[in-house]
């Protein structure tokens, strides 16, 4: 069963799908989403306040659309910064540098829990792995 929460933008009541928006507010914001595409698209290097301004949607709405990495622009980049190292990026969280250096960090890291040495015996002479022993078997053998 669907877990049930309050809709962030709306307050009404919906079955929680991975968003915490609502099917109507959901789709209002795709709707959002498309009218600045399509402004920055035909509007290359405009800024979020000129893209604001000409489309009427909220300069926080068209910056979370920049953060999600759904927007990107050569005119966002006076307002974005990366989130590790400050540097002026055009969409997303990260500069591509931060992000190259966070999946090396990643990749080192899972390729070293998988090269570590195999953990020794504890003496019983078995490997350890699970046996499942059946109970008849366990009864007739006694």
């Amino acid at each position: 069963m669907a877990e049930l929460r309050n809709c962030a933008e709306c307050g009404r009541l919906f079955a929680y799908q991975g968003r915490n928006l609502c099917s109507k507010c959901l789709k209002k914001e795709e709707d959002q989403y498309n009218i600045v595409r399509r402004y920055v698209r035909d509007n290359p290097g405009a800024s979020v306040f000129e893209v604001a301004d000409a489309t009427g949607i909220e300069e926080e709405k068209i910056l979370q659309f920049l953060r999600d990495g759904r927007l990107q622009s050569k005119g966002f980049t006076e307002i974005m910064e990366c989130e590790r190292c400050g540097r002026r990026i055009s969409s997303g969280r990260l500069c591509d540098s931060c992000l190259g250096q966070i999946n090396n960090e990643i990749r080192d890291a899972i390729s070293g829990s998988t090269s570590r040495a195999p953990r020794e015996n504890s003496g019983s002479g078995r490997n350890d792995k699970m046996h499942i022993l059946n109970s008849k078997n366990q009864d007739r053998d006694k």
